[in-house]
């Protein structure tokens, strides 16, 4: 796949992350109030919006479900989210 849109990807939060969920924004807040690096899992095309938040990388990295479980590794499971979110299928 060429195009990186929609692939989730984990990075150090900047200040600017917003997010749609109520519980992320909880989060956000909570973490911006230590006024401590943290980390934010975002996806290309979207980098402002938060989907996970978490104070290091590997903690945000497993917080999705089946990653969590040791079903997928990061990699495979942001690789079937973004061929979901392309329309092309995938497990």
């Amino acid at each position: 796949m060429k195009s990186k849109k929609f692939k989730p990807y984990v990075r150090r939060a900047n200040g600017k992350e917003m997010s749609s969920s109520w519980v992320i924004a909880y989060r956000l807040a909570f973490y911006r109030m230590l006024k401590k690096p943290f980390y934010v899992m975002v996806q290309h095309g979207f980098p402002n919006l938060a989907m996970a938040v978490g104070k290091t990388k590997r903690d945000v990295q497993r917080s999705p479900l089946p990653v969590a479980v040791k079903r997928k590794s990061f990699r495979r499971w942001a690789n079937a989210v973004q061929r979901r979110a392309m329309g092309k299928g995938g497990k």
